[in-house]
């Protein structure tokens, strides 16, 4: 539910996801956190949502007042994947130590799919899969998360075992796991339009990336067309493309007979 151009703050002059379905806006009269109620409800605690100033069904959490609610309770389910993938990662090194790198291999082994794929699902390894349908979505079972960021997990919709994220969304794993899984690397066919999603869509993912790597290790700053990393990306550029071209021609026809 992106938030168009009002709020209870008047118009939008900048909006960020720094979640998933939650938004930081700064508008004419002020700033804060906006969240969908009924996102807040699956969410969040009871008390988090009462503070909320509803609104054509979102909450609203100023800067100064409310907003450390919400973020507060961010902050601890980031702390807690945290906590969980610190676990999870010595459990597996333990393993490897003690069965060898074979047990690299096996540790994704008998990942079941994504429960709900609908027709045309796409295996890109154990654990990582592209959904089909008219919008699909990127898949990746919880056991392959481990090795993503609590940020990452943030932007993923969490259902099943498994996150997911539309193609859009799709950059902020992708940029995570690229580096780990070389059927993630692969899937990125343009590396600029990658960082380009991410500097336009996502910037507060970037300003918490940066923020913890080296100098060049660091999302640079790029000015590239967004949303062209992947092949489904580009496949849906090429049929809007060519479905463009025929209206044109069926309106130079239409003009020709009239």
């Amino acid at each position: 539910m992106q938030p168009q151009n009002g709020s209870i703050w008047g118009n939008i002059n900048l909006c960020i996801e720094i979640a998933l379905n939650i938004y930081y806006i700064v508008g004419e009269h002020g700033e804060g956190i906006m969240i969908p109620r009924e996102h807040a409800v699956a969410n969040f605690s009871e008390k988090t949502v009462a503070a909320g100033k509803e609104s054509e069904g979102c909450l609203y959490y100023p800067k100064g007042e409310t907003m450390d609610m919400p973020l507060y309770e961010m902050l601890q389910k980031r702390a807690a994947m945290a906590r969980k993938a610190e676990l999870a990662a010595a459990a597996q090194m333990e393993d490897i130590r003690k069965k060898g790198q074979g047990a690299l291999s096996a540790l994704f082994e008998g990942i079941r799919p994504p429960a709900h794929s609908g027709t045309g699902l796409k295996r890109i390894r154990e654990g990582i899969y592209m959904t089909g349908g008219e919008e699909p979505l990127l898949a990746i079972h919880e056991k392959i998360a481990h090795f993503m960021s609590p940020y990452a997990c943030e932007f993923g919709r969490n259902e099943d075992g498994y996150f997911y994220y539309t193609l859009q969304s799709a950059a902020i794993p992708l940029y995570d796991l690229k580096e780990v899984f070389s059927e993630c690397r692969e899937m990125v066919l343009s590396e600029e339009s990658l960082c380009a999603t991410i500097c336009t869509h996502y910037p507060a993912y970037r300003e918490e990336y940066n923020a913890v790597v080296s100098e060049e290790e660091k999302i640079p700053q790029i000015s590239a067309p967004a949303n062209l990393f992947l092949q489904e990306q580009l496949d849906r550029a090429q049929a809007a493309g060519e479905g463009m071209q025929e209206e044109i021609r069926e309106e130079m026809q239409s003009e020709e007979r009239d």
